[in-house]
């Protein structure tokens, strides 16, 4: 059965793809990510992909549907469990209502157009499982990451610092191995 975690965002989507439940090592997962970013576009690095944000012209809901199905672009449904990390409690203002309407599609579509199940994930449980700790820093989980045998994927990137997409893609895995291990997400 294929696994999937997301880190489900309004401008860098990441997606980790472990093809089999049994096998959810980084080397044997491929990761996906939308930017708007040039050269973070194509195969950026080993099992790492980056497609071109997708252009809208009329409004949001344009934009979270395009969104939406890219994702779906990337997988079929056909024995597939899909993981989500839930929303962070520490969004606020206008920011917040545009993530829970971009999930929200998301959502919709996975169950009432394509018939998909998925589940999701407190963002603490998700660092928790990773790190140890709750509320678990971007640096401590990709360090994690390094330690479980992830690619330097700042260094591969060319990036100066840790961030988009790194820490989507960091975040994605460890959505997805949660899910996986977890008996209470099944």
């Amino acid at each position: 059965m294929r696994i999937i975690g997301i880190d489900y965002s309004l401008n860098s989507p990441g997606v980790c793809i472990a093809e089999n439940q049994n096998k959810t090592e980084i080397k044997d997962c491929t990761f996906h990510f939308l930017s708007s970013v040039k050269k973070y576009q194509g195969k950026v690095a080993k099992k790492v992909h980056g497609y071109e944000y997708p252009k809208y012209y009329s409004d949001n809901i344009q934009r979270f549907s395009l969104i939406g199905d890219w994702v779906l672009s990337l997988f079929n449904n056909k024995h597939t469990r899909i993981f989500i990390e839930g929303y962070s409690y520490g969004s606020r203002g206008q920011g917040l209502f545009q993530i829970a309407e971009n999930c929200g599609i998301l959502k919709y579509k996975f169950l009432n157009q394509h018939h998909i199940n998925y589940s999701n994930i407190v963002p603490s449980v998700v660092k928790k499982r990773a790190t140890g700790k709750g509320n678990a820093s971007k640096e401590q989980m990709y360090e994690q990451f390094m330690k479980d045998g992830g690619q330097d994927l700042v260094s591969e990137l060319g990036m100066n610092k840790l961030s988009n997409p790194v820490t989507d893609i960091v975040d994605s895995y460890y959505i997805m191995r949660t899910g996986n291990e977890d008996s209470n997400c099944n």
